[in-house]
């Protein structure tokens, strides 16, 4: 019988015991009872430090693979969170800058998609009543009469030196009856302009002019208004007598046209808005889509100071990165001047978040209001809402508004009778994608009215009252089509999704840069949980660790048991009926025998001799 205590070498004993019968669960058992050296072949115990080897080599590729692992896609992962919007950044701003072959060059030239104008006459009902006083006029709206607008670029030049190109606008207008509430064959009543004009002209003149004029009027049967076809008054135009009459009185630059019509030489000529130069971005994107020139001049010659100054964009590009509190201009060359617009309101266009700018009290105002804005008035002192524009306009009187006085000093609608202004069909607005600047809906609305004033001298005006009598407005409502608009949405994710990506990869790189030291943590209280209640906890401990760790070396079938062949599982109950301690008892007195250097023959265990081998 086995006792603790017997001999020095106990732990290595039990050890041998142990491997011996791990290693021998692939032998019969009458193989059981033979002794393997130490230092035999593969299955002995000097095979134990080659599995070693083995085992920390594996170990150690794993942790080198996780560990590479896990530090590239951390690195990788901050890299796109903290990189990538400014790569994405200059990358936009690459594609936003205008020159040949750019990505926004042929919508530039031509726009994909046509243009709808729509106008709307103010029908005067009662001419014969602006002699009285006490009547208003009373204004009829018509309309709208639509026209499809199809622009296009000429002339483009590029100039690299500045960084902008030079342009002139040429625009094919067709009539749009389907879209139409009316016909242009409809006849109109509207205020007679060249007789308005003509006035106007002579309103500082001496007596003998001024009476020269009314005289003239007179002789061609001028009246304070005429009545004319829809057509005649837009983009046809009408003869009169004393247009033609004023073309051999006056230079060309005084009476330009030899035909009356609001939009008269606009359809399919390049001459009447002008000539363009504007910031391509390609130097500072900043610049991107200002006024460089126009007419070749830098600044207008129509208004004094800082109100000539061209301000803002043509309308086509803006520089990227909008604010809310800075105000986007834009120049309209029928105004001859930039009309800021301020942010309004953030709204929501196709899916995509934009800000909204609109005109507002400031954007019409003619220093009544705002100080800044009183070189606007052009010598005419009249409350805020309406700007003159006459010089733009040859000297007729013309004066701009939004579409029934909408935001103007009341004062403008107490004097006719026939204006509802309302915010949704008058306001003037412009919403754009504050990341690219790209206008997404925009509402360029505008109201034509012209100034009738007494002239003592001119017979046709000395009774008549101070009057601004509406004429016309026109809207371009321009909405960008959805599937523009999705590609521009799609763009602007790309920082979004690469973020997320860049999360994801932190992540799952620091979960692989712990790994280890958990799965070490792990295992290690997994090992000593099951040596808890063992009755030799250290020297249990150490056997079933090494049984453990060479049990999928040693034995390939698992812990089954086929033709006789002992499992490790088997194994470990010999080792704890081995490692028992038996209670201690007084020993017999008998003579010590001197001790053998034969091995001991033990008992049965299981039905198997074991020999024991002393170290």
């Amino acid at each position: 019988m086995l006792q603790s205590g017997q001999h020095p070498a106990a732990d290595t004993e039990k050890a041998t015991v142990v491997y011996q019968l791990a290693s021998n669960g692939n032998h019969t058992n009458g193989d059981i009872g033979k002794v393997r050296s130490p230092s035999t072949g593969a299955g002995g115990v000097a095979a134990a430090p080659r599995r070693s080897k083995m085992l920390v080599k594996e170990f150690c590729n794993r942790r080198c693979i996780l560990t590479s692992s896990g530090l590239l896609l951390v690195a990788s992962g901050t890299f796109f969170i903290l990189f990538f919007p400014i790569i994405f950044q200059d990358i936009l701003h690459e594609e936003l800058k205008l020159r040949p072959g750019s990505r926004s060059y042929d919508s530039w030239v031509s726009p994909p998609f046509p243009l709808a104008m729509d106008v709307y006459f103010f029908n005067w009902t009662n001419p014969e009543d602006i002699t009285n006083h006490s009547t208003k006029p009373i204004l009829e709206e018509l309309g709208p009469y639509r026209f499809i607008e199809h622009p296009t670029k000429v002339d483009i030049e590029w100039h690299d030196a500045n960084a902008t190109v030079s342009y002139r606008k040429k625009s094919l207008y067709y009539f749009d009856e389907e879209g139409s509430n009316g016909s242009l064959d409809d006849v109109i009543s509207s205020i007679n302009i060249v007789a308005v004009s003509a006035a106007k002209r002579s309103k500082y003149w001496g007596y003998l002019k001024q009476k020269g004029v009314s005289l003239g009027l007179n002789v061609y049967e001028q009246k304070i208004n005429v009545v004319k076809t829809a057509g005649e008054l837009l983009f046809d135009g009408y003869e009169d007598n004393m247009v033609l009459m004023g073309k051999h009185m006056f230079d060309a630059d005084e009476v330009p046209f030899d035909r009356v019509g609001w939009f008269y030489t606009r359809n399919n000529s390049a001459d009447l808005i002008g000539h363009y130069n504007v910031h391509t971005g390609v130097e500072d994107i900043g610049m991107l889509g200002k006024m460089g020139e126009w007419n070749y001049k830098p600044r207008t010659d129509f208004f004094e100071g800082t109100c000539g100054m061209l301000n803002g964009s043509a309308g086509e590009f803006y520089p990227p990165g909008l604010s809310k509190e800075r105000p986007i201009e834009l120049f309209t060359p029928d105004m001859c001047r930039s009309l800021p617009l301020d942010f309004e309101e953030e709204v929501t266009i196709h899916g995509l978040k934009a800000y909204k700018y609109s005109g507002d009290r400031r954007a019409i105002d003619n220093g009544t209001l705002y100080p800044e804005t009183a070189c606007f008035s052009a010598g005419e002192i009249v409350p805020s809402g309406v700007l003159n524009i006459s010089s733009c306009r040859f000297g007729t009187p013309v004066f701009v508004s939004f579409p029934h006085y909408y935001g103007a000093d009341p004062f403008y609608l107490d004097q006719v009778e026939g204006l509802s202004p309302s915010k949704d069909k008058h306001q003037f607005y412009m919403s754009m994608e504050p990341t690219t600047s790209v206008p997404l809906d925009v509402a360029a609305r505008l109201q034509l009215n012209i100034m009738i004033e007494p002239y003592e001298n001119i017979n046709l005006f000395s009774d008549v009252k101070r009057v601004f009598l509406p004429v016309l407005w026109f809207e371009q409502h321009v909405l960008m089509p959805s599937e523009l608009a999705g590609e521009i949405g799609q763009a602007l994710t790309i920082p979004s999704i690469v973020r997320l990506c860049g999360i994801a990869m932190v992540v799952f790189g620091a979960l692989m840069l712990l790994w280890i030291p958990l799965e070490r943590t792990f295992f290690r209280r997994r090992r000593v949980a099951g040596t808890i209640g063992t009755k030799d906890p250290a020297a249990l401990n150490g056997v079933r660790s090494f049984a453990l760790s060479n049990e999928k070396p040693l034995l390939g079938a698992g812990d089954k048991q086929k033709n006789g062949k002992a499992t490790t599982a088997t194994a470990i109950v010999l080792v704890d009926k081995l490692l028992e301690k038996p209670e201690k008892q007084p020993l017999p007195d008998r003579p010590q025998s001197p001790q053998s250097a034969e091995p001991e023959s033990a008992p049965l265990i299981e039905g198997r001799n074991v020999t024991i081998v002393k170290a």
